[in-house]
């Protein structure tokens, strides 16, 4: 009851607001609208409809052969956790939480698996850190990468944090399940209706809670959050973007980088901002999450974790990125870039490659030893027979 009376003043005080404010408001939502159709459309759909395709054709299955001699004595995972972990870090919100309900909903992974795998494997792309926040937030596409090694590396601590939470794996028939045979333009028709849909929700959550930002501001709710917090270290102008950001977190650090408080603060605080993601991330990453039993608190508490880690990471190697950070020649375009170099392309292709030459090889062995055959009949009484037919 107490939420429901929550949620209807929420939606009423928005209401209101947009009557009350509608130039402020428009503003706002055609910012986040740009900003989704210039920068988060581009970059996150194509990662979305290239890793449907992969799914459907049993990449997670040859990522769980490769890398099980890894996954269990790291984070006590079964191998098949290694897709979405991967897939999450390379491409960014929300795929790791998107991968890891598919295989949940398709009986591949158990439930305090999936569990602990979204303490650590929804993080914000390498796309979005460097070319976004480095070079187009900081004007330095080092402090991008300083915030992606970051994020990686509390997202690796949070995973060894979790360890020894209980997670009993399912049985190994997962990995060996019957794909369909599908036509690749199924595949492809599937995985880009998919990839439509999720990137279509992410543009309305952003500019729901970037209007919404925009009303509470109006509002005066972050000038009344200056007086109540008086006492902290930070200017209002940082405080008001924090606060933004804790709703919606690229709005948030794109403001944070224009405060005058000191860099090394700006970029931790705006660190933190990605690395927790929001409410807007925490919208989007719920409802795909509509069949896993996970609660909204404690996924919060995941992601806080997360983003304290990646901070005080952050911290110790501040010195180190920022030798680097003052050679470097500052990026004055607004616009997000591609920053990884070609060594990584080529390795990131070479990996995927290989995976699915691993996968096709060992359903092409499954297929050679056991043909078909009569039903009940055991493997070697198969073979056996297959022998005798061949000597006749």
């Amino acid at each position: 009851m107490k939420s429901t009376c929550f949620w209807t003043a929420t939606a009423c005080f928005f209401l209101f607001s947009l009557l009350r404010f509608p130039a402020e408001l428009l503003g706002a939502s055609a910012h986040s609208l740009s900003l989704w159709l210039t920068s988060v459309f581009p970059s996150l759909f194509p990662f979305l409809a290239v890793t449907g395709i992969l799914w459907r054709l049993g990449a997670a299955e040859a990522f769980g052969r490769l890398l099980q001699p890894v996954m269990r004595p790291l984070f006590r995972l079964s191998g098949i956790c290694a897709f979405p972990l991967f897939l999450g870090l390379v491409s960014g919100y929300p795929m790791g939480a998107k991968l890891t309900a598919q295989l949940y909903e398709n009986r591949q992974l158990s439930l305090g698996e999936a569990k602990k795998l979204l303490a650590f494997c929804n993080q914000p792309g390498p796309l979005f850190l460097i070319g976004t926040v480095g070079a187009g937030f900081f004007h330095n596409t080092v402090w991008g990468y300083a915030f992606f090694v970051s994020v990686l590396a509390g997202a690796l601590a949070t995973g060894l944090l979790f360890r020894p939470l209980p997670a009993s794996p399912l049985s190994s028939a997962a990995f060996s399940r019957p794909q369909k045979k599908e036509g690749i333009s199924f595949l492809l028709s599937a995985s880009i209706r998919d990839a439509l849909v999720t990137t279509a929700q992410i543009g309305g959550y952003m500019v729901f809670f970037g209007a919404f930002t925009a009303a509470l501001n109006c509002a005066g709710a972050f000038s009344l959050l200056e007086r109540l917090l008086p006492f902290l270290p930070l200017s209002p102008e940082l405080l008001r973007a924090i606060a933004a950001g804790l709703l919606e977190m690229t709005n948030g650090a794109a403001a944070a980088s224009q405060c005058g408080d000191s860099l090394r603060l700006l970029l931790t605080c705006a660190l933190f901002l990605v690395s927790f993601g929001g409410a807007s991330i925490f919208g989007q990453t719920l409802d795909l999450l509509q069949n896993v039993p996970l609660s909204p608190l404690r996924y919060a508490l995941y992601k806080a974790i997360n983003g304290l880690l990646s901070c005080i990471f952050f911290l110790f190697t501040y010195g180190f990125w920022e030798k680097y950070a003052q050679k470097a020649v500052p990026v004055f375009s607004l616009h997000t870039e591609t920053a990884l170099s070609p060594f990584c392309h080529m390795f990131l292709l070479c990996f995927l490659l290989g995976c699915f030459l691993l996968s096709a090889r060992t359903k092409g062995r499954k297929q050679i030893i056991f043909p078909c055959a009569a039903p009940g009949c055991s493997p070697p009484e198969r073979s056996a027979s297959a022998r005798n037919n061949r000597r006749s």
